[in-house]
């Protein structure tokens, strides 16, 4: 395991040979031309990010959080900040470190969102312990080295998979007929989720159904009156 660690890893803080390999796989990013992504690594020593798909890799010369909004547009999904502050409203989230929705996967941020690297939780195989540092498994693609300890990726990974249930209750409770948020998480079973499943905020839902998509159309409405009293000139009219 130790050299299976060593000899494979990617570091967002250390350069390797792995980068260079990656690299040389990856095809410039058109957020059109992917669907669920599994993980954003930032690239040591220089600009730019991998992406990271079950089936290809990616690179772009923009930090992770460009590339989400990127790809947000591109498909039409959510506004970030809004879910964010929607989610910081009914207590559901990290605010320093709030997770990235769609209605279909979560991303989370390892270290500060402007420049850290981002993971899907449900993509997580497992986590290894070497030298008093933690490594992500994923089940498609890179071993990450992970900046932070396993209680805080659990508990990241629990905020986040709880505001996706609450996103994907409101999107699609005619089409699944749940109770819990596990309820609405499309888990694979790996020794990582079987742990997450047994999270206490994913045991039941704390808020209504319908209660998050009023907070964020009250909070889309007041962001877009706000901009359109003060700066009518900086909104992008594309995206109404």
């Amino acid at each position: 395991m130790n050299k299976f660690i060593l000899s494979t890893c990617l570091d967002d803080q250390q350069w390797s040979q792995q980068w260079d390999d990656y690299l040389k796989q990856a095809i410039p990013f058109n957020p059109t031309s992917l669907l669920e992504i599994h993980c954003i690594v930032s690239i040591p020593d220089q600009r730019g990010v991998l992406i990271f798909t079950a089936e290809k890799i990616y690179h772009s010369e923009s930090n992770g959080l460009t590339v989400l909004r990127q790809f947000s547009e591109a498909h039409c999904f959510s506004d970030y900040k809004l879910i964010r502050t929607c989610l910081k409203t009914l207590n559901c989230t990290n605010f320093y470190k709030a997770a990235w929705f769609c209605p279909y996967f979560t991303l989370l941020p390892l270290e500060d969102i402007r420049y850290t690297s981002w993971i899907n939780p449900l993509t997580i195989k497992k986590l290894h312990k070497h030298n008093n540092r933690y490594y992500a498994e994923l089940l498609s693609g890179p071993l990450l080295a992970l900046p932070i300890l396993r209680r805080s990726v659990l508990l990241q990974a629990e905020f986040a998979c709880y505001g996706l249930a609450l996103i994907r209750r409101d999107l699609f409770h005619f089409t699944i007929q749940g109770t819990s948020p596990l309820d609405y998480l499309s888990m694979p079973d790996t020794p990582f989720t079987r742990l997450l499943s047994k999270r206490p905020l994913l045991l039941y839902f704390s808020q209504p159904l319908g209660e998050f998509s009023r907070q964020y159309n009250k909070a889309y409405f007041l962001h877009h009156y706000q901009q359109l009293e003060k700066e009518p000139h900086r909104i992008d009219w594309r995206l109404w």
